[in-house]
């Protein structure tokens, strides 16, 4: 019979292969079309990656203009949404925030060999509790008072004296603040400050500045991890492995030798993070309950504290003074602030802060246009998500763009990317404090050390300026203002001229 034929047979067979070929394309095209736009060609195997330069900000702000506060990419076959904006990143951090607080698998965290422990990568009930100890134990240190900042002021003073020793000539003054940094986060953490001549602490802050340097560089393996098999080192990865391990004993050594005197004994003398860690540890294992304090946890949020909170400090720092040096008739004012309310008899401390309101905006400034962390660190949705009518799945990686935020000309003005003091004060006499100046991201995930992070800024900046007139070296160009951008953005490396302001009040 004719329906038996294998002519027949073939044509049916075709027919539904072709039918589920096309269920196939529709359901995946009905897919693509809830998810943003991918702003570039989307290449096998590698996604986007291609389009994505290293520094990828002024692509990110050019496919923003062009697509809207929400697009998407491929790195390889991940789909990262970029969400741009302050409306849309308000709604992901703070109003729908906690399904946004998961962290995707980075590679830079999986090279430690810690799991996802720690403040910076970790998710879900881990995170939740090493968060609030952090927390706690950051705020009894105190965190935000005034106590802290007379730890500081030991710091300052040297990092004023080694800079008065050059007697005005050339040096590399950020080499100086990144010690000073790094020794008062040292001191919180285990109690105890290093000498600066110390081997151990010199090394170590060597290491993390290569740690945020080359963190970018490999940023394609956290999508691509058969490229750890290529010959030779092109990605820098042996560099990362040897600071991360350099990073790792030194936050062992920190908990294995400090801290441990403070569990019993929490006077202000003895308290550090670890001894206040380790007393949390001891009340949960007295009240039988099975807590994720571990000794693996503490030490994983050691290396957090020590690498962001040195880090981000000093390129702060030395953002600022940069500016400055491009603009002299800012760095005048500041100068002639500071003559005025403060004088030249004692170091700035945190109360004298209202009186020296356009510092704060210089301070304020340098934050926006630097835009330190131009991204928040990459999240995971950790449920399916509504987000501006797309239909995010669960699992998704989210970059934040703060940039679009902190650059945004709809925002701070048609020159938002010039350095202007002055959009921070009211009448010259008030600091304006605006909503989306947002330089520690927002919501849950927020920095839980930006009460540090301001005091060290504002008592480094008001010291430094109260001693030193800063001056490009005599005969040499302007320092560029291109950053480098690795786990966050910092000035390319200059030389400058700290003139001793104090001679003239001898």
């Amino acid at each position: 019979m004719y329906g038996d034929s294998p002519v027949s047979f073939l044509g049916v067979l075709t027919g539904i292969l072709s039918l589920g070929l096309l269920l196939v394309v529709a359901r995946r095209n009905k897919n693509k079309r809830k998810l943003p736009p991918v702003p570039v060609m989307t290449w096998p195997l590698v996604g986007n990656l291609p389009s994505v330069p290293l520094n990828p900000r002024k692509n990110l702000k050019q496919w923003h203009k062009e697509h809207g506060d929400l697009f998407s990419l491929y790195f390889g076959r991940t789909l990262v949404v970029v969400v741009c904006g302050y409306n849309r990143l308000k709604e992901i951090l703070v109003e729908k925030g906690t399904a946004y607080l998961d962290r995707p698998v980075m590679y830079a965290n999986e090279v430690i060999g810690m799991g996802h422990t720690g403040l910076a990568f970790s998710s879900g009930p881990l995170w939740h509790e090493t968060r609030s100890a952090s927390v706690s134990i950051l705020r009894e240190l105190g965190l935000g008072r005034n106590v802290l900042s007379e730890k500081i002021h030991e710091d300052i003073e040297f990092l004023l004296q080694r800079l008065a020793e050059f007697q005005g000539e050339a040096t590399n003054m950020w080499h100086y603040v990144h010690l000073s940094t790094a020794n008062i986060i040292c001191s919180m953490v285990i109690g105890k400050r290093f000498n600066y001549e110390d081997d151990r602490f010199k090394d170590v802050v060597e290491r993390i500045g290569e740690l945020s340097a080359y963190a970018n560089d490999m940023a394609a393996l956290n999508y691509l991890s058969a490229l750890t098999y290529l010959p030779g080192d092109f990605l820098k990865t042996g560099r990362l492995r040897r600071a991360v391990e350099g990073l790792k004993d030194f936050a062992e050594f920190c908990c294995n030798n400090g801290g441990r005197d403070g569990v019993e004994d929490t006077s202000n003398e003895n308290k550090n993070f670890i001894s206040l860690f380790r007393r949390k540890q001891e009340e949960k294992r007295v009240n039988g309950i099975d807590g994720l304090l571990d000794d693996q946890n503490l030490c994983k949020t050691v290396m957090d504290l020590l690498g962001s909170g040195t880090e981000t400090t000093s390129a702060t720092i030395a953002w600022c003074v940069l500016y400055l040096l491009h603009h002299p008739r800012v760095q005048v004012k500041v100068h002639e602030e500071i003559d005025m309310e403060l004088g030249h008899d004692r170091l700035p401390c945190m109360g004298d802060k209202l009186r020296l309101p356009y510092l704060q905006a210089v301070i304020k400034e340098t934050q926006r246009l630097a835009s330190v962390s131009p991204f928040s660190m990459m999240r995971a949705t950790s449920e399916d998500v509504d987000l501006g009518g797309y239909l995010i799945p669960k699992g998704t990686t989210v970059l934040p763009n703060l940039d679009s935020v902190m650059h945004d000309p709809e925002i701070w003005g048609p020159d938002a990317d010039h350095f202007r003091p002055e959009r921070f004060l009211n009448n010259d006499t008030t600091v304006m404090n605006r909503e989306e100046f947002i330089p520690f991201s927002m919501g849950r995930r927020m920095c839980p050390g930006i009460g540090m992070a301001q005091i060290q800024v504002f008592l480094f900046l008001a010291s430094m300026l109260q001693r030193f007139k800063f001056v490009p070296p005599k005969g040499e160009e302007l320092p560029t203002l291109k950053e480098k951008l690795g786990f966050i953005a910092v000035p390319t490396p200059y030389k400058v001229c700290c003139v001793d302001r104090l001679t003239r009040h001898d």
